[in-house]
Order: structure tokens, then C-alpha cells, then sequence
């Protein structure tokens, strides 16, 4: 199941997405429709001149498990 949202003021992005969660019979099948439509999303504020990167996802690691930096300081 997916981590619970803070439900007490989303965004109107997000309002639309979690509206959007009753079409799928998973979640799988619903965070690959979310992770799909961001991609575009960012994709379309870059006509307007708005730069977005989405950082990748390590099988549920934080990013800051792969950081380099983070292991430099560990040595």
C-alpha cells in the first residue's frame, strides 16, 4: 500500500492523482500511471521555461544510501 498522504491540504496535482487511484486494481499499476504523468508534467513546464528532475528511485533505498559524499565522510 502506498505511504499515507497528508490529506489535510494537497495540491491540486496531487488532489487530481489520488482521484485518479480507483481506475487501478493495484497500486503498482497506479504509481507507474503517477511516476508516468509526473514525467510528462515535467516535460510540459519545460515550455515554460521551468526546469524539474525527478532524482531515481533505488529499489525503496534512500538516495542518500547511494550518496557518495556520504560515504566519503564514513571512511
Amino acid at each position: 500500500m502506498m505511504a499515507a498522504y497528508r490529506d489535510d491540504n494537497p495540491s491540486e496535482l496531487m488532489s487530481f492523482l489520488l482521484h485518479q487511484r480507483e481506475r487501478f486494481d493495484s497500486e503498482e499499476e497506479f504509481k507507474a500511471f503517477v511516476l508516468e504523468e509526473i514525467r510528462r508534467f515535467i516535460m510540459d513546464l519545460r515550455l515554460l521555461e521551468i526546469e524539474l528532475t525527478m532524482r531515481p528511485n533505488f529499489n525503496g533505498q534512500p538516495v542518500s544510501y547511494h550518496s557518495a559524499t556520504q560515504k566519503l565522510t564514513e571512511c
